[in-house]
């Protein structure tokens, strides 16, 4: 009887692993990326006087449309460097932290993110 319990059990741990997708087990690993934002370059075109929610809605958006899934904000940080210039280019010091699935780092290092 033990022994049939056990060949249920396997079969049914077999069942649910064999059931997951490629797809999802990768989701499962995340990295994490940054973006400093800049005073008028960001793609999402907000001003950088906005504020951190608004900006954080506006990130997230942006990156659904870009085709980004699962990405959250961990946090927003003053460590990138401030640059003293009016070009929009230039940075304003704010710091976008993102954890994403590993499997769509190259698509947002491509749209300019960096890796932490």
């Amino acid at each position: 009887m033990m022994h049939r319990n056990f060949v249920h059990l396997l079969f049914i741990g077999a069942f649910i692993l064999g059931t997951q997708s490629c797809g999802d087990l990768q989701d499962l690993d995340k990295t994490e990326v940054y973006w400093d934002q800049t005073g008028c370059a960001d793609p999402w075109n907000l001003s950088n006087n906005s504020s951190d929610e608004e900006l954080k809605s506006a990130i997230l958006d942006y990156l659904k449309v870009e085709g980004i899934k699962k990405a959250r904000i961990t946090r927003i940080s003053n460590e990138a460097e401030a640059q003293v210039c009016y070009a929009c280019f230039c940075t304003t010091g704010k710091r976008f932290h993102l954890e994403v699935p590993i499997n769509q780092k190259s698509k947002l290092l491509s749209l300019g993110f960096k890796e932490s």
